[in-house]
């Protein structure tokens, strides 16, 4: 009976090592989602591009815990506070105009902790 436990915690154990841990979110990704929105989130463009709602889907795809939203959300406002020209309204309205919904919105001014 023993070496049955044994056998079956050495296959867990061995399972565990393959599975790919999750990834951190990266902000570098985050920004690399976004760039192809800056047209629109600075008045240059009346509708976000198609390349620009890709890359909020891909955001949404991202982020899927809620520590990957709260580092999602921390770039996306990061990267908002570095771009003084962006349109608060366009920013807040990007994932609804793009149809995919984004669990925060992107804003400069968004408590990510909450």
């Amino acid at each position: 009976m023993m070496k049955v436990f044994v056998c079956v915690m050495v296959v867990l154990a061995m399972v565990q090592l393959m599975v790919e841990p999750s990834q951190a979110i990266d902000c570098a990704d985050v920004d690399r989602s976004l760039v192809p929105c800056m047209p629109y989130l600075t008045g240059g463009a009346a509708q976000p591009a198609a390349g620009c709602c890709a890359g909020v889907k891909q955001l949404t795809a991202m982020a899927t815990t809620t520590p990957d939203k709260r580092a999602a959300c921390n770039c996306v406002k990061e990267a908002a506070s570095r771009y003084q020209n962006i349109k608060d309204d366009a920013a807040t309205g990007l994932p609804t105009k793009c149809g995919i919904p984004l669990s925060f919105p992107i804003s400069k001014n968004i408590d990510c902790n909450s």
